[in-house]
């Protein structure tokens, strides 16, 4: 762990190393509101009509796990309409370390309603209460008999229905709630005093981000900012021509030096850390995105100054402006 870390020799050669933390948060009023409606089917296939957009983040398999776990049916049976103006649900725009809390309450409360529909519906044709059912694995079972179940298919009354429609709805947080997801990152470099190379070695993000959804892109979100972080701190500097054009002259792929699998840390561990904190909402979730980089930064100019015991108040930290900080730290001695 950490401790050892710290344990470790400071010093090899022209190598120093250092670890460092930061800590950050995230915040948004969530004062809009979103709809969802979901519609289950005799053949145990669900549609989930939501308005949020899947920019990359995997909102879209988020929101279908939110269904199959509320109805008990298999991942795959869930069929997500999104992002259309003209047919699907209000949201409030896809972004911001958001979405998931903004529209997976209303997802889960629409299917929620379908799974109270069905149970009553089952209820009275199996002539047992409500409370004796459960769904689970696409059949309706009897939790005092586990041995008694039916399919969503053979339920007659589901048949001549041909659907149950639930629809679900967020409000604003309640007044004087926030859920904020917090985070603390933990960065150990190497720094080679004879080059000024700054080289992150090891990185560890630990995210109260509340209930995580999905671990896969739970892990490609940190991992995601993560570098986006390691490439502010180390590696991305935007130069602009100041006294003539004012246009940005390195405006290229070439140039512009955002971070390669070389820049990153093969050892990056990411640790959900869940409160289990539903006051603000029916899932437990805070938010993920922004948080992942907003203290990455700042990690690893801690962990420079840990193995240097210089301050570097300027980013990107390029082994120019190390050799500069370096060599005064020599004349200062």
């Amino acid at each position: 762990g950490w401790k050892r870390a710290r344990e470790r020799p400071r010093q090899d050669g022209a190598i120093r190393r250092g670890v460092g933390v930061a800590a950050g948060m995230w915040g948004w009023e969530g004062a809009t509101v979103s709809t969802a409606i979901v519609k289950l089917f005799p053949d145990g296939s669900v549609n989930l009509n939501i308005g949020a957009s899947d920019i990359g983040t995997g909102t879209k398999t988020v929101m279908a796990m939110v269904v199959a776990e509320e109805l008990g049916v298999p991942l795959e049976k869930v069929q997500v309409e999104h992002a259309d103006t003209g047919t699907t649900q209000y949201a409030p725009s896809s972004g911001g370390s958001q979405t998931v809390v903004a529209n997976a309450p209303a997802v889960r409360s629409a299917a929620a309603e379908v799974r109270t529909r069905l149970l009553e519906m089952a209820a009275e044709e199996l002539k047992r209460s409500v409370n004796d059912l459960a769904v689970k694995e696409g059949t309706i079972q009897v939790l005092s008999d586990p041995t008694k179940k039916v399919s969503l298919s053979e339920l007659r009354s589901l048949g001549r229905a041909q659907m149950i429609v639930g629809v679900g709805r967020r409000d604003p947080h309640p007044e004087g709630k926030i859920p904020l997801p917090f985070v603390a990152q933990f960065a150990e470099v190497e720094v080679n005093v004879k080059t000024g190379e700054v080289k992150v070695t090891r990185f560890l993000a630990a995210h109260d981000s509340g209930r995580v959804m999905n671990r896969l892109t739970y892990e490609n979100q940190v991992l995601g900012g993560v570098t986006m972080g390691i490439g502010f701190a180390a590696t991305e500097a935007r130069v602009l021509d100041a006294q003539q054009t004012g246009k940005m002259v390195n405006a290229n792929w070439h140039d512009y030096r955002i971070p390669t699998a070389m820049d990153v840390p093969v050892d990056q561990t990411c640790l959900p850390i869940d409160p289990k904190d539903t006051e603000c909402n029916n899932t437990g979730s805070k938010g993920l995105g922004e948080p992942a980089t907003i203290p990455t930064a700042a990690a690893v100019a801690n962990a420079v100054y840990n193995a240097t015991g210089i301050r570097v108040t300027h980013a990107p930290i390029t082994p120019m402006q190390m050799l500069a900080l370096l060599a005064q730290q020599g004349e200062r001695r």
